[in-house]
């Protein structure tokens, strides 16, 4: 059983979360699926604050009543989108391909000069009832794994980036 203070702890944090500017921003959309809305900000959360990306922000994607997020998980990695989803939430192939049809494209592929080289991706963000945060990207089409150098040269740059904001942290 849980302590009075465990429990006003509880509060307290449901509190801040709903007096969040983003999760107000969420609500602002109108969407009617108040569960997916708080699932979308404690991924929000769990991404800012957790894990740090960068230019993390909220979309509403109209065509689907839901809330999605866009980010990268750090400076060096392309723009990503992500659905939040609640572990409850069915899926199906046809719910899977209207993802990948209405949720808008990053903005920074939409500025490709070859749109032809532009593949479409999605980030299903599904958060358990804990706020374990589990990923799946799917595309749409096959795509063939990279070439072992290029994952090499992808894990060096990836190496050096975090030792240099590890160096930028300590001063």
């Amino acid at each position: 059983m849980a302590s009075s203070e465990q429990n006003e702890t509880r509060a307290g944090d449901l509190t801040s979360l709903l007096e969040h500017p983003k999760y107000k921003e969420m609500l602002a959309y109108g969407f009617n699926n108040q569960e997916q809305v708080h699932v979308a900000m404690l991924v929000y959360l769990y991404l800012s604050e957790a894990k740090q990306w960068e230019e993390l922000d909220v979309q509403p994607c109209p065509a689907l009543q839901l809330v999605t997020l866009s980010g990268r998980p750090t400076q060096a990695d392309d723009l990503q989108v992500l659905v939040p989803l609640g572990k409850q939430t069915e899926l199906s192939p046809q719910r899977l391909r209207d993802f990948l049809t209405h949720v808008p494209l990053p903005q920074d592929e939409l500025e490709l000069e070859e749109p032809d080289l532009m593949t479409k991706r999605v980030t299903l963000a599904i958060c358990d009832t804990d706020s374990t945060v589990t990923f799946y990207r799917i595309r749409d089409g096959f795509v063939p794994p990279d070439p072992p150098e290029i994952v090499a040269e992808k894990k060096a740059k990836k190496r050096q980036w975090k030792k240099r904001k590890g160096q930028r942290t300590q001063h």
